[in-house]
C-alpha cells in the first residue's frame, strides 16, 4: 500500500472513530471536560476544539504531552502522568476515555489501570477493546498463522513486560468482567463498523 493510499485510509479510520466516541459522549450529555487518559500526542484534540467538546489529557511520555499541548490554540489541559497513580480527585470527571490502552496490557496491569480509571470518573467511562467477531480479526488470525512471533526483549522498559499474556480479542463477556472487577456495568456497546471493523468502544456506568 501506498504512503498515499495509507494515510487516506488512517484519515477515513480516524474519522470514524472519532464519531463512534462522539456517539457515545452525545447520548451520555455529560457535563465537561471529559478526561481523555492516556491521550498520546492530543489524539482528536482539534475536532473537539471544533465541536466545543472540553478535554482534560494525561499521558505518561513526556514528549506526547508536548505534543498534545501544542495540538491546538489554546492548548487544552493536558498532564503528564502515570495512568495507574492519576493525579485527580475522586468522581471529577463524569465522562473517561481510554483509547488504544487497556487491550494492550496483561490482566494485572490492566485490572489497576481500570479500578483507577473508575475512581476518577464520576459516572461514565468509554473504554477501546477490538472485538473478537469481525472481517478484520478473521484476517489476522490468518496472517499471524502465517508471521514467526515476534521478538519483544529489545523494547525499551514497560513495552517488554506489557506484552506478556494479554488478550487482543474480547468478547461482551469478558469485557463485563473487567469492568465487573473494577465496580463497572456495561451500559452499551459502540462499534465503529459492525463486523468489519474490530474496534469497539464500551460504555460502562459506574
Amino acid at each position: 500500500m501506498s504512503h498515499k493510499r495509507e494515510g487516506i485510509v488512517k484519515k477515513i479510520n480516524n474519522r470514524s472513530v472519532y464519531r463512534t466516541i462522539m456517539r457515545a459522549y452525545n447520548a451520555c450529555a455529560p457535563t465537561p471536560p471529559l478526561l481523555m487518559a492516556p491521550c498520546s500526542h492530543g489524539w482528536f484534540f482539534d475536532w473537539f476544539r471544533r465541536d466545543g467538546v472540553g478535554v482534560v489529557g494525561i499521558d505518561i511520555e513526556k514528549h506526547r504531552v508536548e505534543e498534545a499541548r501544542a495540538r491546538v490554540s489554546p492548548p487544552m489541559e493536558t498532564i503528564e502522568g502515570n495512568i495507574l497513580e492519576m493525579p485527580f480527585a475522586d468522581n471529577q470527571f463524569e465522562f473517561v476515555v481510554c483509547n488504544r490502552f487497556i487491550l494492550h496490557f496483561n490482566d494485572k496491569f490492566k485490572a489497576k489501570a481500570m479500578k483507577e480509571l473508575a475512581r476518577v470518573t464520576r459516572r461514565w467511562l468509554l473504554v477501546h477493546y477490538d472485538y473478537k467477531y469481525s472481517i478484520r480479526q478473521f484476517g489476522r488470525l490468518i496472517k499471524a498463522a502465517r508471521t514467526p512471533k515476534k521478538d519483544f526483549s529489545n523494547h525499551p522498559g514497560y513495552r517488554i513486560w506489557k506484552r506478556e499474556g494479554r488478550k487482543l480479542r474480547y468478547d461482551r463477556k469478558m469485557m463485563a468482567q473487567e469492568g465487573q472487577a473494577a465496580g463497572l456495568r456495561i451500559r452499551k456497546l459502540y462499534f465503529v463498523s459492525y463486523l468489519i471493523s474490530e474496534r469497539v468502544y464500551c460504555l460502562y456506568e459506574k
